[in-house]
């Protein structure tokens, strides 16, 4: 898979990675068959947080890692903690995972009622903060160092945040850190970039064809590593149904675009190789809840069998359309 250098670092990573937010609705078992999948279809950047999976994600990471970590480039995030693991909490994950695997569809309308039972702490950027969940992240993942640490979902007022860089630079000093950033909303990153800059040497946020956030940055972004997100995900289910409902057009496209737009795995490579291509020298995070689908799109990147014509007009015809958003 093709490889993009890290700015400010002497180290090269795929240009698409791995996203473990939904690693604990399939179960340990099936999260670790994923991970070997993907690594196995070549990638080597992974993409965790603590508040992903209600603090487990990291641990179901960690377990992966254990014969890799050499191998592959880490990401994790704080700033939203997870709840204390309590009887409740551990009944409700438990029967929503369930469910899950049998009515995968009902995704939001579970997370929607487990949420009853979570209590989550927000907007801790404090660098007591960032020092107690480095640590609580450092162990969970069974490692000494993380490479890429982000502010997860920061909100950008101008405010001073002194205080935690000076916490973080020293944590790139120690070797526990090889660089930090930002994982947030578009807006906050580009305030960030003009009244913030030392906390966006990594920005990421999301985009895909139906979000274009990308082109909001400015046009020079120097020493800046930019992810992105969300290729897929909703906007895969949105645009697909979009398609489902509307035949005649689907057969426009599939005409326009000599592909089938009918089958999924088109849209996914179609969507997929838009954010690689809309985020040039930077890195898409991309993730599936299936074995065999993850092998696909990420053969789609590394091999693309969609040229690049196909996807500008892709882009266009999405454009038009009243699923747009």
């Amino acid at each position: 898979m093709r490889d993009i250098h890290v700015p400010r670092d002497k180290i090269y990573i795929p240009v698409l990675g791995f996203g473990c937010s939904s690693l604990t609705s399939v179960g340990r078992k099936q999260a670790l068959r994923l991970l070997e999948g993907a690594f196995d279809a070549g990638i080597r950047y992974f993409d965790v947080a603590r508040y992903y999976g209600y603090g487990e994600a990291e641990g179901i990471l960690g377990t992966f890692l254990k014969s890799r970590r050499s191998q592959v480039t880490v990401t994790t995030k704080f700033g939203i903690e997870p709840p204390r693991p309590t009887s409740t909490l551990r009944v409700a994950l438990g029967i929503g995972r369930r469910f899950l695997r049998l009515v995968p569809s009902a995704r939001k309308v579970v997370q929607q009622h487990t949420s009853a039972f979570v209590n989550v702490k927000g907007n801790a950027f404090s660098a007591a903060d960032a020092q107690r969940n480095l640590e609580t992240s450092l162990r969970e993942l069974g490692t000494d160092y993380i490479d890429f640490y982000l502010l997860h979902d920061y909100v950008s007022n101008e405010s001073s945040s002194e205080e935690v860089v000076a916490f973080l630079q020293k944590c790139v000093r120690m070797g526990k850190i090889r660089t930090f950033g930002l994982g947030t909303r578009i807006d906050s990153v580009m305030c960030a970039l003009e009244h913030e800059p030392d906390l966006c040497a990594v920005i990421q946020f999301q985009n895909s064809v139906l979000t274009r956030n990308r082109g909001k940055l400015p046009s020079e972004i120097a020493n800046r590593l930019v992810i992105t997100h969300g290729a897929l995900g909703d906007g895969y289910r949105l645009l697909w149904s979009f398609l489902q409902e509307n035949p005649k057009t689907a057969n426009a496209w599939s005409g326009r675009l000599g592909l089938d737009c009918s089958e999924k795995k088109t849209l996914a490579a179609l969507m997929l190789n838009y954010a690689v291509e809309a985020n040039s020298g930077g890195m898409v995070l991309f993730s599936s809840r299936n074995a065999e689908r993850l092998r696909y799109d990420a053969e789609s990147v590394r091999a693309p069998k969609v040229k690049p014509w196909q996807i500008k007009a892709f882009a266009e015809l999405v454009e038009l359309t009243p699923c747009r958003c």
